[in-house]
């Protein structure tokens, strides 16, 4: 590539504000902030406590209204709209560089190899339900299928949904009629003697390390079974929303309410099998690829609704825009300061709060990192973590 003349802009620049489509960030932001709603129970206490409410013998009826909120409202629905974004994302930036003249691929394949190396980092290190290394790799899929038409894009991406459904439904299956543990769902409930084991482990840097790096090969394992599949049917979605100016679209909030009746009756169905089969049971927990379904048209009604407000002045949305700005910075805060603290600095607390009381610390962080990112973005710039990925995968366009 030449040198820029003096005194002119470079030919490129990968992450230029310059154009932003203001709902993408109002979106991004609410969804970083959503999906901690569900994330934060497998940081704070063992992982069946992300799917079963009364895990322990503390277990109660606030227990059973949270996680019925959470069921309805939440799991997989924030989730689904942040792997909407994620290929929306890759979109903007090819069209982006297409139109500079510059050839995509090679950087778009740069930045997503390093998303990779810091997902990887994450997972084994800090939190193995890391989704960054995910991401990634169904990025370099995607970005094969940025020329395809809507109707192609649509139909390759529900085709990939119902895909990754095949796995956990084979699961479900053989559990209903075997009755084996296929799910290998612990003995429930824990008792505080098991708690307190698991409690130490935790609080242990090398034993929680060596768990990390274990459930996060596990993970990775069976990645091209489920979670490969549905992200990626998710990020074809997302594109294909894009290139019809869905974002774009004042109108989007007529979507809105029959696409939420559609996810909450699917996920009430859904919820409905787990209590009649048990919480408990590997059936129940078979189920979660079920749920995920209920994901993207819920997914999509938030957007839908969020859409038209993403030109209001309101303080709020111009907070939650700027959030939206620094969800990768935000996004791994969350994790490691929360892991840490539940660890490090507070080991006596993990596995010892309710689901509502978890919900409070999910509204306090809530309420810090809106204001953060807010008062970052305004008075310094780019994320901290977004200026290090960007300076990762593009030093050398700028030496080029």
């Amino acid at each position: 590539m030449a040198t820029s003349q003096p005194g002119r802009r470079p030919a490129m620049q990968p992450t230029s504000t310059q154009n932003r489509i203001d709902s993408l960030d109002l979106i991004r932001g609410v969804a970083i902030l959503g999906i901690y709603i569900m994330n934060i129970y497998s940081m704070t206490a063992p992982d069946i406590a992300y799917s079963v409410p009364r895990w322990n013998e503390a277990g109660g009826p606030v227990d059973d209204w949270v996680y019925l909120f959470q069921s309805l409202f939440v799991e997989s629905r924030f989730m689904s709209l942040f792997s909407l974004l994620f290929g929306v994302g890759l979109a903007v930036q090819w069209d982006r560089m297409e139109q500079r003249g510059t050839t995509p691929k090679p950087w778009i394949k740069r930045r997503l190899g390093w998303l990779l190396v810091i997902g990887l980092l994450h997972g084994f290190f800090i939190w193995f339900g890391d989704v960054l290394a995910l991401y990634a790799l169904c990025g370099f899929f995607v970005i094969r299928h940025l020329g395809d038409s809507v109707r192609r894009l649509v139909t390759t991406g529900i085709a990939f949904l119902l895909i990754g459904q095949l796995f956990l439904g084979y699961t479900l299956f053989g559990s209903l009629m075997t009755g084996e543990n296929l799910m290998q769902v612990p003995d429930l409930p824990y008792s505080q003697e098991t708690l307190a084991e698991l409690r130490a482990t935790n609080s242990d840097l090398g034993e929680r390390t060596l768990k990390n790096i274990t459930e996060n090969a596990f993970m990775l394992m069976v990645m091209p079974f489920i979670t490969f599949w549905f992200s990626t049917g998710l990020m074809l979605i997302g594109i294909a929303l894009y290139r019809v100016g869905f974002f774009n679209n004042p109108n989007a909030w007529r979507w809105a309410l029959p696409l939420w009746a559609l996810g909450f009756l699917w996920g009430a169905g859904v919820l409905g099998m787990r209590y009649l089969w048990g919480l408990e049971s590997s059936a129940a927990q078979s189920t979660i690829s079920l749920m995920m379904v209920a994901g993207p048209p819920m997914a999509i009604g938030y957007a839908s609704l969020l859409v038209p407000l993403a030109k209001s002045g309101h303080w709020l949305v111009t907070a939650l825009r700027n959030t939206g700005k620094m969800a990768f910075t935000l996004y791994l805060s969350q994790s490691t300061l929360t892991v840490l603290f539940f660890s490090q600095v507070a080991p006596g607390l993990w596995g010892n709060l309710n689901r509502l009381e978890t919900l409070l610390i999910v509204a306090v962080v809530t309420v810090l990192q809106i204001g953060i990112a807010h008062v970052w973005i305004t008075r310094i710039g780019q994320g901290p973590l977004e200026r290090l990925w960007r300076w990762l995968a593009f030093r050398r366009m700028r030496t080029s």
